[in-house]
């Protein structure tokens, strides 16, 4: 034990997380763009399940778009916190504007229209992928009317500074989000593929309503890993995953206090972990795992043991 504790002085002191700024993500899906801002952003190995939804809704928005024939720019702009108000949230469908608005805001800054396209805006924590596919299609089939839909509201940034803008109603977008779409239905079907470390034999893909991560440990005679079977681990939704340095085990986060084990082997695959947690910082992974054992931490005051094979966490203090 008194080498964990040594390793662990050595963490804290050389790979603690440090302060960040917010995570910007650019896309581009044939005709459909994405915008995704984010406060979670730490490190490559961390990801939140919300910039992975995103590129989820991108592509298959652009599934939905070739299927009704429209081929203008559709703008998806997504930013996952607002400073002055966690709490609040809205939803902007918007004809002929396919321009940045979320991104500037907080510059105090309404850019102009430019007149083409559509977007779907939203500022909230978190979102159902299903949910905006069918925003998304409702957007395209009833764009002449959109823009009637919007009603004002007050958009604060920095101290006492506001801006006037037009959003939905909360009414207006839950109708929508409760509206049921065979169309939706059918393109969720396809399987979007998220992660893929070759030969390091990770992989995280979203399929119907799901997420999936998997992990190859079985190693063919002939060396092709893509062919070999993958072990599964399903999951509608999460807060964010942790991949291990060598890609060998994921932590998934429910929330920031329970996360599962995975590492491939379903004798090890653990039930829901509770660990105490009163920071903000996601928890990290150290670097090597010991035999049967990973070391987690998000704070330099004490860390977690973990025997997966026993399934038994440990504080350390």
């Amino acid at each position: 034990m008194k080498y964990f504790i040594l390793y662990f002085l050595f963490l804290v002191s050389s790979n603690f997380v440090k302060a960040h700024k917010p995570k910007v993500r650019i896309e581009t899906f044939r005709n459909v763009k994405t915008y995704f801002n984010s406060e979670f952003n730490f490190n490559p190995k961390t990801i939140a399940s919300e910039e992975l939804k995103i590129r989820v809704i991108g592509q298959l928005s652009r599934v939905i778009a070739e299927k009704l024939g429209y081929s203008d720019t559709i703008m998806i702009e997504r930013k996952t916190y607002y400073s002055h108000d966690p709490h609040q949230k809205f939803f902007i469908l918007e004809n002929n504007n396919s321009q940045y608005k979320l991104a500037v805001l907080d510059d105090g800054t309404v850019l102009k229209s430019n007149n083409k396209g559509l977007a779907v805006r939203i500022l909230s924590e978190n979102i159902n992928v299903v949910d905006v596919l069918k925003l998304v299609e409702y957007s395209i089939l009833n764009r002449k009317k959109l823009n009637k839909k919007l009603i004002p509201t007050t958009y604060f940034f920095e101290q006492n500074q506001q801006l006037s803008l037009l959003v939905n109603s909360e009414e207006f977008i839950q109708r929508l989000c409760k509206s049921k779409s065979k169309l939706v239905n059918e393109v969720i079907g396809n399987e979007i593929e998220l992660l893929d470390n070759g030969f390091l034999r990770t992989k995280i893909s979203w399929k119907s309503g799901k997420f999936v991560f998997g992990i190859n440990n079985k190693y063919p005679a002939s060396g092709d890993y893509y062919k070999s079977e993958l072990s599964d681990y399903e999951i509608e939704d999460f807060k964010y995953y942790v991949d291990s340095v060598y890609s060998n085990c994921f932590l998934i986060f429910h929330n920031s206090k329970e996360f599962t084990y995975f590492d491939g082997e379903n004798e090890n695959t653990s039930a829901t972990i509770k660990v105490e947690n009163d920071s903000w910082y996601p928890f990290q992974l150290s670097k090597d795992r010991f035999d049967d054992k990973v070391i987690l931490f998000n704070n330099n005051r004490y860390f977690y043991v973990y025997n997966f094979k026993k399934k038994l966490l440990k504080k350390i203090e």
